[in-house]
């Protein structure tokens, strides 16, 4: 019957890397204990970035108790004692990270033997540099979340370690004396990804901090996401950009055409609502051919999109934007847009342009260029970030606040991942219908 054991849990790579450990050994890990010190210098427990630590429980699959405390000096050890305590009666032993501080293995000696619980330690006294390649070639991704040591700057904060960044830690190490693998407080980690996680956690959000000769790499948001579906995505974003890549050329080619012709996206893109974009375009097309679209009344107009959900409102609102958009009897579309304030002529469509809400303003706006920093959260959209974990659920309405909510998220998902936004919006869409359209 394999051991039960709860693994005292910050993270950071060393306490990742035992419950990997555990886990292989075949140990039957029944919790992770995570202390919350208040105190950023806390001697007993790691503190940058610890509350991620229950994004990566869950990615690991393992429930997880969290105990707050106010990191002082000898002080914690009681606070530690009473998270230990809630899981004595269950485990048979306690794990612990650390390779070579005595300071924290006798401590957490001390509260284990008082509670006859076992003290298991899998890389005390393994040497550092063998510690690193053991790290690497099992697959763990590592980043530094903290400095506090001469020789390593403001630049080291989020740098992942591979063996390149290793090689150059090596050579900082041995100049300016500090532990390889960050003993003592020289430096701290954050783990993103391992062989035991189920998910990759994901930073969309961060702030480096630095104090003059220490630092922190401060992450304000982050999230799981399923590592399978990532490297399909990425995978088909390697197929499919040069495809996006020429789509996005033509919506830029757009721009330099007529008033007529970006009238006529304009057009589509109050029709696509709750409607097939395929049967959209393809019945503003007709229009603009027979010119209907620019001189029709509302009920040529309606009879023009047959096949197009809600046509009779869809044609009301065409007509009232054609008038707002005429001036001395020309359709002048193009003045009403500012290529330098995208933002705020997004914001001008909204209010002005009835049947265009956030959503199909930005269609409209991609659709004729300025597409880089946009997105479109129509259904297929919101679909695949649900799936990938960007957003828990998708909302039955949606507002103005929650739609920039969403977008924000999205944007620094794509940021995050390498993909931009105007390519990822179209890779999505992609992926949805079988093919990049618009």
């Amino acid at each position: 019957m394999p051991m039960k054991v709860a693994v005292l849990f910050s993270g950071g790579k060393d306490s990742n890397f035992t419950t990997y450990e555990c886990l292989r050994k075949g140990y039957d890990v029944k919790y992770l204990v995570t202390m919350i010190p208040e105190n950023p210098h806390s001697y007993m427990f790691h503190h940058p970035n610890v509350h991620l630590a229950v994004l990566q429980a869950k990615s690991v699959g393992i429930e997880i108790i969290t105990k707050e405390t106010k990191g002082e000096k000898e002080k914690e050890l009681e606070d530690l004692r009473k998270a230990i305590s809630k899981v004595k009666y269950e485990v048979d032993g306690i794990v612990a990270g650390g390779l070579a501080s005595k300071y924290q293995i006798d401590r957490v000696g001390k509260i284990c033997q008082g509670m006859e619980l076992k003290v298991i330690t899998p890389i005390w006294g393994v040497d550092p540099g063998k510690y690193w390649k053991l790290l690497l070639a099992a697959g763990f991704e590592i980043i530094i979340s903290s400095v506090s040591c001469e020789g390593l700057g403001k630049a080291w904060l989020g740098r992942k370690i591979d063996r390149k960044a290793l090689k150059e830690l090596k050579t900082r190490s041995e100049k300016y004396g500090f532990n390889l693998a960050g003993e003592g407080g020289g430096f701290e980690t954050l783990v993103t990804d391992s062989p035991v996680f189920r998910k990759k956690l994901i930073i969309l959000d961060v702030e480096k901090i630095w104090k003059k000769d220490w630092g922190i790499y401060l992450v304000r948001d982050a999230m799981l996401c399923d590592k399978k579906r990532l490297a399909e995505l990425r995978k088909s974003y390697k197929e499919r950009k040069r495809e996006i890549r020429r789509r996005l050329r033509d919506f830029r080619k757009l721009w330099r055409k007529s008033d007529r012709v970006v009238f006529a996206e304009l057009c589509f893109c109050i029709c696509t609502p709750q409607s097939r974009a395929v049967n959209c375009d393809r019945a503003v097309n007709r229009m603009a051919r027979k010119g209907t679209l620019f001189r029709g009344g509302r009920k040529e107009i309606e009879r023009g999109l047959a096949g197009v959900r809600f046509h009779r409102n869809k044609a009301r609102w065409i007509v009232r934007a054609r008038k707002l958009f005429t001036m001395k009897g020309k359709l002048n579309v193009k003045g009403g847009i500012d290529p330098d304030n995208i933002a705020g002529t997004r914001e001008w469509l909204v209010r002005n342009v009835k049947g265009l809400g956030y959503k199909e303003a930005s269609h409209f706006l991609r659709n004729i260029g300025f597409g880089q920093d946009i997105a479109i959260l129509d259904r297929h959209i919101m679909n695949n970030l649900k799936r990938l974990g960007v957003i828990d659920s998708i909302p039955n309405s949606m507002g103005t606040k929650r739609y920039k909510e969403i977008r924000d998220r999205m944007h620094k998902f794509a940021k995050a991942i390498g993909i931009p936004l105007g390519d990822l919006d179209l890779l999505f869409w992609s992926q949805e219908t079988g093919h990049v359209f618009k």
